[in-house]
């Protein structure tokens, strides 16, 4: 009994670790777990909890984060069923659900986060907003559980859209979030506002106007700039561009006719901006290249066959590019009564094969962002004194 007394006496003198390694080391070892680990050792003692709290090892959680693949975050889209998000796990086919009514916000409006829907991501943190009403637009971290409310508009405007758009400027080393949004009284022109975390008010923008009465679908971020893909076939620059450090819009000029079909999406394929391009039984990847100064161009980086028949009851969206064989969808089916039921499936052109992503606790019908979570306090980005460089977004 004495010796069993004495090894649990010694784990509990050694639970700060320094016995076993520096605590430089051991916070590159601990970095480098499962977020899902990592937040289960904040229990283990005082010491690890603040460990893991402190802002060294938030930094270099985050930037081990960036070399890793891309979770996602799940959000149901059926009405009255959206008070959870999940965080998916493709590789190791699991979900975590995060419910939004823990998720602590100080603030003393009368709302419930449940009631935001996920708009946009960066790097940790979601921007929450109501497609209805510019107030509040909320930055939340789920995995810490905590998030802040952006300053009001103070607009009791009825909108018909509200989009928004969230990055990192790396020149500044802050975060600003976009919104464009259109009134009923002004259905066919958007408005754009911005705001840099830490600002007391946003700040009006102002697009190409030949721009203003186009749609586009949610901005990707890439290369110090926010793009979205215009859905309007008169537009020979199909890609609308704001650079955050400048704060100026600009579009990419190549031609649309290198798109010959109508479905279409923008992403980020590893390190590239590309457009996935799909009909009934193709898919193609166009990889985006050059520069402001240079130029831009548009190449046809691979071609497939899907050998399936889609249609406007079965479809799919390109959610990732899980390595140069194969692609993570999100294939969408819609039956006789308009019931939408979706699902992760793997995608393996060369063997023309599809593998269903058995993952247990989704919702029927959801939407999916990427996401890679971090441990930063959403109250940081607020403060203008933060030390944000030390979060540099890819």
């Amino acid at each position: 009994m004495k010796s069993k007394r004495r090894r649990v006496n010694n784990y509990n003198d050694d639970a700060q670790g320094e016995a076993i390694l520096p605590p430089e080391m051991f916070c590159e070892v601990l970095a480098r777990l499962p977020v899902e680990s990592i937040l289960r050792f904040r229990s283990v003692c005082k010491s690890w909890c603040r460990m893991i709290q402190s802002p060294y090892f938030i930094s270099l959680q985050l930037g081990v984060t960036k070399n890793k693949p891309c979770r996602f975050i799940v959000q149901s889209q059926r009405e009255g069923d959206m008070s959870s998000l999940y965080l998916v796990d493709i590789e190791d086919l699991k979900a975590r659900e995060i419910q939004l009514e823990k998720i602590k916000c100080r603030t003393r409006l009368k709302f419930k986060l449940p009631a935001l829907g996920v708009r946009c991501f960066c790097d940790g943190f979601l921007c929450m907003a109501s497609e209805k009403r510019l107030d509040p637009v909320c930055i939340c971290n789920p995995i810490t559980k905590e998030s802040v409310i952006l300053p009001l508009s103070r607009s009791k405007a009825h909108l018909v859209r509200h989009k928004l758009a969230f990055g990192f400027d790396q020149s500044s080393g802050k975060y600003k979030v976009i919104r464009d949004y259109r009134t009923s009284s002004n259905k066919h022109l958007s408005k754009f506002q911005i705001i840099t975390l830490g600002e007391s008010s946003w700040r009006q923008l102002n697009p190409p106007q030949n721009l203003c009465t186009s749609d586009w679908d949610a901005a990707v971020f890439w290369n110090g700039s926010l793009h979205w893909i215009i859905d309007d076939k008169t537009i020979d620059e199909p890609i609308l561009a704001f650079d955050l450090s400048s704060e100026t819009f600009y579009t990419i000029p190549f031609h649309r006719l290198c798109l010959s079909h109508e479905c279409y999406e923008l992403q980020v394929l590893g390190a590239s901006l590309t457009i996935v391009e799909h009909n009934s039984h193709m898919i193609k990847i166009w990889e985006v290249a050059g520069n402001k100064v240079k130029g831009f161009s548009a190449n046809c980086r691979e071609e497939h066959d899907t050998y399936v028949c889609w249609n406007k009851y079965l479809f799919y969206k390109t959610i990732s590019q899980l390595s140069h064989k194969s692609f993570m969808l999100q294939v969408c089916f819609i039956d006789n009564k308009n019931v939408k039921k979706d699902w992760f499936t793997r995608f393996v052109p060369e063997k023309a094969q599809y593998f269903h992503q058995d993952i247990l606790g989704l919702p029927e019908h959801f939407n999916t962002d990427h996401f890679k979570p971090s441990f930063v306090s959403p109250n940081a980005l607020l403060s203008v004194q933060s030390q944000l460089p030390v979060l540099k977004s890819s």
